[in-house]
């Protein structure tokens, strides 16, 4: 009686354990009509919503492949929930549950974790790795809805539309100055997928556009017609910095008070990547002694924010949102389909796409994609 209840198997699961190379692989499981045998095909557990307009594609193509599907859109919120979830599940389409070495440690049959998203900071990458266990996500399928969220926050911080949402509303019909973003630098700070896509959106209002990131490519970069520069140039230069870049080690905390205080006077910071990317201690101080005019926050170091979270969403100077960048039916179905067909991939012998743990690939019998 748990939170997915489980069945007992009568014979040995027919989908295949990866071994390592030069091991056999058997790689596709055979479908069978009677209910009986219908346990024995790859479970596949859903943990995000996956149903739009009213359909559901990716458990479709999932159930087409021969895979139980099991579904929890609401989620798994801790590490007891998500060590029952995964009791004889052979895939995880993953949200942003804990995925840690003590929530799968009993997860012997788990093969594969396709993250319905880009950032993987919530699994134990290190882990899944020695495990064998194949980690991808889904790179490029949400970077027009976080652009255009993005460009969404500067606006309604730029041209005050929340300040004056609430001044319509309560009877008052007054809004302070803004400023044209045609007048105005943006600095990138991360110029992957994501971050040229916020680019190419800036471009399109005549902002001036800065970009810092050692690893972007930097012909791209200019060829689209930004300037790469280092941190250093970027931040007193730039009327509003935006971060595009993933939560790791180096980049935790990075948006701290020294960050802040080199930032322009009066500009604005738009956080659409990771909570933990920024102090929010010393972002709350920034915003209120004015060295900051105001901050965009699609994320939270608490989510849902509690806390120093929920302090700093209540200044009047912040437009806060819950975590909501790729949340667009369009760009939620591809995210849901890409990370179906790594699962399926996996199933047929094939090295998905997005794989973000390459160096398991040395140690499964997969096809290379595009191999027979």
């Amino acid at each position: 009686s748990g939170l997915i209840r489980q069945r007992q198997r009568s014979s040995p699961v027919l989908y295949p354990v990866l071994g390592r190379k030069n091991t056999p692989l058997n790689p596709l499981i055979q479908l069978r009509d009677d209910e009986d045998d219908a346990m024995d095909r790859p479970r596949v557990l859903i943990s995000v919503p996956i149903t739009f307009r009213g359909h559901a594609p990716a458990r479709e193509r999932l159930e087409q492949a021969g895979c139980e599907v099991v579904e929890v859109p609401a989620g798994l919120q801790n590490t007891a929930a998500v060590r029952e979830a995964l009791e004889g599940i052979f895939a995880v389409l993953a949200g942003m549950e804990p995925l840690q070495a003590d929530s799968m440690a009993e997860a012997t049959d788990l093969r594969i974790i396709a993250r319905n998203g880009v950032g993987y900071d919530s699994i134990d990458l290190e882990y899944c790795t020695r495990r064998g266990i194949i980690v991808t996500n889904t790179p490029g399928a949400l970077s027009d809805a976080v652009a255009e969220e993005t460009i969404g926050l500067m606006l309604a911080l730029t041209r005050h539309i929340t300040a004056g949402d609430r001044s319509v509303k309560s009877g008052g019909y007054e809004v302070p100055f803004g400023e044209d973003l045609a007048a105005m630098t943006l600095g990138v700070i991360g110029g992957g997928s994501i971050g040229c896509e916020v680019i190419a959106r800036a471009l399109a209002f005549k902002m001036r556009v800065l970009v810092c990131d050692p690893y972007a490519d930097a012909g791209r970069i200019r060829g689209m017609g930004a300037s790469l520069v280092s941190l250093d140039e970027l931040l007193p230069a730039a009327d509003i910095v935006t971060l595009h870049l993933p939560l790791n080690e180096a980049s935790r905390g990075m948006v701290n008070a020294g960050f802040l205080q080199r930032m322009k006077p009066g500009s604005y910071l738009i956080n659409t990547a990771r909570g933990a990317v920024v102090d929010e201690a010393a972002l709350r101080d920034a915003l209120l002694d004015g060295q900051l005019a105001g901050a965009g926050l699609d994320v939270q170091v608490s989510e849902p924010a509690t806390g120093l979270s929920r302090a700093l969403l209540e200044l009047d100077n912040v437009v806060g949102m819950p975590h909501a960048g790729s949340k667009t039916l369009t760009t939620r179905e591809r995210m849901s389909m890409w990370a179906a067909e790594s699962i399926i991939d996996v199933l047929a012998g094939r090295q998905p796409e997005h794989v973000v743990n390459r160096e398991v690939l040395e140690r499964l019998s997969l096809q290379p994609r595009g191999g027979n």
